[in-house]
């Protein structure tokens, strides 16, 4: 009994220095609290933290929840030594080296905050600066030039501006992930870093072929079109045709599909420089159809000439046909189309034996209809010819 109470009255100093530890974690910690809401509140830090979706559960507040969370921090620093002092070293070993850890990493996440917000603030310094020189510059113009439309967020200027606050952004990102000395993250950001700046001299390349690839098309096309206008492109249609088209331009059709040609030749360049296989395949594949695509509308052209040239001549030569001069209109656009598909490479095996039906059964149908059907007018018909035949003998 004696020695039980000899080491309850030992005890009890560490009892009472624990006590007062408690009481001055709780004081410590709610002036801190105070503090921490004050800040904040004259901050007005409310709406910013509310953007990251960081909010108490009883009171929605994202301010309360900052505080709490100082305030709990502050109550962990104290409560180690309370423990060690109750002889719970056990519980407090971890406490410790938790707590230590969370010191050492404090000045990372400090120094990742100060390097992630000097980025921001240079970022939007570079890209204010970067929209004034490039408007300064006048390449918005160059762009509504090229026939491409130009808005407040299309304009290149505001394109090159915030792709150039992009890649600031994620370099900063990344030394501040250094900072934290988060490896299993910093070391992918920063290989994909260095993909970007690697790629960065290939993306300007193909931006600059691009870029007079467009101008010199329309270069081309207005000079072709005024060349093709000025030796009488136009009044072709009109001679082939008897008519004066209304909508149709025949120098401006030309000038505009080797304007088309001319650009989609010049991206599929601009890809290339790029030396990704999956784009490059793709630009292959294209520049590989671009002609059967020329051959089917030069198709189209030629049979849109020739079915309008046989409906007016055929009306022009017999006014009562009209409905003749229609079959033999449609005939064509139907005889194009199937031209078209064709060359076009679409479902040819569809597309033959379609054609071959529809021309077997007209075959069948003038047949049926000349020997069967029209019987005496064929009888007639035949035996005209036969004496035709022996008188020029």
């Amino acid at each position: 009994m004696d020695r039980f109470l000899d080491s309850l009255v030992t005890q009890i100093p560490n009892w009472i220095y624990a006590v007062l530890m408690l009481v001055v974690a709780f004081v410590a910690a709610t002036i801190v609290k105070t503090l921490m809401t004050k800040l904040l509140k004259a901050l007005k830090a409310e709406e910013k933290l509310a953007k990251l979706g960081v909010k108490d559960a009883s009171t929605g507040s994202s301010v309360d929840f900052i505080a709490k969370l100082a305030y709990f921090v502050t109550f962990l620093l104290f409560l180690p030594g309370v423990l060690d002092k109750l002889g719970m070293n056990s519980v407090s070993q971890p406490i410790t080296n938790m707590v230590n850890s969370f010191l050492a990493f404090i000045p990372k996440v400090v120094g990742a905050g100060i390097i992630i917000a000097v980025g921001v603030f240079i970022a939007k310094i570079v890209r204010d600066l970067l929209i004034a020189l490039l408007r300064a510059t006048k390449i918005d113009q160059l762009q509504a030039k090229a026939g491409i439309l130009v808005t407040e967020t299309s304009a290149l200027s505001t394109i090159i501006s915030n792709v150039i606050y992009g890649i600031i952004l994620l370099v900063m990102i990344t030394s501040a992930l250094d900072a934290l000395g988060i490896d299993a993250i910093s070391i992918p950001a920063n290989n994909i870093v260095k993909s970007i700046f690697d790629m960065i001299p290939y993306v300007l390349g193909a931006i600059v072929i691009i870029a007079v690839g467009v101008f010199i098309s329309n270069l081309v096309a207005k000079l072709l079109g005024s060349l093709l206008a000025g030796v009488g492109t136009d009044k072709l249609i009109e001679k082939m045709t008897g008519t004066s088209p209304k909508k149709v331009v025949l120098s401006k059709l030309i000038s505009s599909i080797v304007k088309y040609v001319l650009i989609i030749i010049f991206i599929v360049q601009g890809i290339n420089v790029l030396q990704l296989p999956v784009l490059t395949d793709i630009g292959a594949a294209i520049i590989g159809y671009m002609p059967a695509v020329l051959s089917a509308v030069i198709i189209v052209t030629i049979g849109l000439f020739a079915a309008n040239t046989a409906e007016t001549a055929l009306v022009k030569k017999f006014p009562e046909a009209k409905a003749s001069a229609l079959v033999a209109k449609v005939a064509i656009y139907v005889l194009t189309a199937f031209l078209c598909l064709s060359q076009l490479n679409v479902a040819n095996v569809i597309v033959e034996t379609t054609f071959i039906l529809i021309i077997a059964a007209l075959c069948i149908a003038f047949a049926v209809a000349f020997g069967v059907g029209g019987r005496k007018f064929a009888e007639t018909t035949l035996d005209k010819l036969e004496k035709k035949i022996d008188d020029n003998k």
